[in-house]
């Protein structure tokens, strides 16, 4: 496991450590996969994990550990080959040996850290069934800060008005035949 340039410090003692980190890499030779979280109880603030699991089957923890409840957000095989860009995928290629990897990404929240009451220890799932987050974004468009959907509504109300106007003022200008003329009958003898 390397780190570029050593990991990032604050300058301070009492700064705050923003920005991103390098993944970090972890591998042990067990019966066991365990990804250690205890050092996380230390934390004063609320800790996130993103974890990327590369195994022979999917995985999920085996408990919360004292957070919220681990979400799995991505599970799918991967099979290199040829075909597969070697730049998008070398990050999976290496660790996994050439062999096909089932990768599981977990997302866990632990608001209270003090909490935590043990390290990850990760099985196999009951299925290896594949999984991946779909998003949905809603984008309201607007024309000068009015939605569009108003100006479309105004528009229409727009054109059904004119259309009326324009019907009446028709009936309005047809001229009136004039009356037939009144015929008086004979007197009656």
């Amino acid at each position: 496991m390397g780190v570029r340039g050593g990991p990032p410090r604050p300058r301070d003692k009492d700064a705050l450590l923003l920005g991103e980190l390098d993944p970090l890499r972890l591998s042990f030779a067990g019966a066991r996969l365990v990804h250690p979280m205890r050092l996380s109880k230390l934390a004063s603030t609320p800790q996130p994990l993103g974890l990327y699991v590369l195994a022979a089957h999917r995985m999920v923890p085996s408990s919360p550990i004292g957070g919220e409840a681990p979400r799995v957000t991505y599970a799918e095989k991967f099979t290199p080959s040829a075909s597969t860009p070697a730049t998008s995928t070398e990050a999976i290629r290496k660790p996994a040996g050439g062999r096909p990897v089932f990768i599981t990404a977990i997302e866990q929240s632990f608001p209270r850290p003090e909490l935590i009451d043990g390290d990850h220890e990760l099985h196999a799932a009951a299925a290896d069934t594949p999984y991946r987050t779909m998003t949905y974004r809603n984008e309201l468009v607007t024309v000068g800060g009015v939605p569009a959907w108003v100006l479309t509504v105004l528009g229409a109300v727009l054109v059904a008005a004119v259309a009326a106007l324009t019907a009446s003022r028709s009936r309005r200008r047809r001229p009136v035949p004039p009356p037939p003329p009144v015929t008086v009958p004979p007197p009656l003898a």
